[in-house]
């Protein structure tokens, strides 16, 4: 069990190790803590369950409710499905008071984890209903952490001031290469120092990895924080859309939806991150309908997600579209000893036959 102490201690070790050590420290750590969570109710269809007993599930696992404010997207990426579905000329807001409800319902629960404006649109293209939609789940979720991805495009000075006063608290900032340009950690660097004197906010960080370089910067009232990604390595088949992201099959278990929650423009909730309901391909996979007054973040939480948790919770192959997603796969180095761990928590619970 973590203890403020234990954690203290934690924290002061990995000052003193190298980051790739902590990174796997901090992997391990979360799938082990991901294992020891697991209990009947997460795995249970509890559609028709009290809804205190909905409302409890919900707040005690989901880590992230994902949102998507608006349909808009002003780039066509070779790593998205958007080169799929051309969000360029679709202007679609999201119904405002579809997304109050998700906010009222959140505030109801006093939710202090994560919502975030992203999904596959670009929020700051329509900077002013994005700022109304910050400001009514600040109102709403008062103890949420607020959070935006954006491509900078749009992005000014002057816009991280709105950003801030309508209350977000941190802004990613995925920084894109040229078509024509080949990913350096040098390349990258340029680019995070670019986007630092387009706002005027000094780097005060920058982390590197083989496929990656993360910078954060200072600004006063917002973390800001960029990343630049070599997306020939790095990148998901988002649901068997991107074959050139398709390669060995799945083995390890999936996380998400157990830890997020995710809304499109079009009220539909899906099961993950990678799956969006404007595909044809995907539109099977849709768990719920948000456009139904009736019908709360609760009640598709706890049932209609139950079955994804159900298949996905175990080692093996997966169904698809999940049998070759890598999306936050399980390192290999870690198989051995989760395996082993949630295998016993499976059988500990009377859930073994999930294995």
């Amino acid at each position: 069990m973590s203890t403020p102490f234990s954690s203290m201690i934690a924290r002061l070790t990995e000052t003193f190790l190298p980051g790739y050590v902590v990174r796997r420290m901090r992997v391990g750590r979360e799938w082990r803590r991901w294992v020891a969570s697991i209990t009947p109710e997460i795995l249970d269809d509890l559609a028709h369950a009290p809804t205190e007993v909905k409302k409890r599930l919900f707040k005690s696992y989901v880590k992230l409710v994902e949102i998507e404010a608006n349909a808009k997207c002003n780039r066509v990426c070779s790593f998205c499905p958007n080169i799929v579905v051309d969000r360029r000329r679709n202007h679609t807001l999201t119904d405002a008071k579809l997304l109050d409800r998700v906010f009222e319902d959140l505030g109801s629960i006093d939710y202090a984890q994560r919502i975030r404006f992203a999904r596959y649109s670009e929020p700051l293209s329509n900077v002013r209903y994005l700022l109304d939609r910050i400001r009514s789940a600040r109102r709403l979720v008062p103890h949420a952490e607020l959070d935006v991805v954006t491509n900078t495009d749009y992005l000014k000075r002057s816009t991280l001031a709105q950003l801030r006063d309508a209350g977000l608290n941190k802004l990613y900032m995925s920084i894109y290469l040229k078509p024509s340009e080949k990913w350096t950690s040098e390349l990258a660097r340029v680019y995070g120092e670019r986007l630092e004197k387009k706002l005027g906010t000094p780097i005060t960080s920058r982390s590197e990895t083989d496929v990656s370089v993360r910078c954060t910067y200072k600004y006063e009232g917002v973390e800001l924080v960029s990343s630049c990604r070599n997306f020939d390595e790095y990148g998901v088949d988002r649901g068997s859309m991107l074959a050139q992201y398709t390669g060995e099959t799945r083995a390890g278990p999936c996380r998400e939806p157990f830890w997020t929650f995710i809304i499109d423009y079009t009220g539909a909730v899906m099961p993950c991150c990678n799956l969006r309901s404007d595909l044809d391909e995907h539109k099977g996979f849709i768990v719920g309908d948000l456009t139904n007054p009736a019908t709360t973040i609760f009640d598709i939480y706890a049932g209609r997600l139950a079955e994804w948790r159900q298949s996905l919770v175990g080692f093996g192959s997966k169904e698809h579209p999940c049998q070759t997603c890598r999306h936050r796969d399980l390192p290999s180095e870690f198989i051995g000893p989760i395996s082993g761990h949630l295998n016993r928590q499976l059988q500990r619970i009377g859930r073994g036959n999930l294995l």
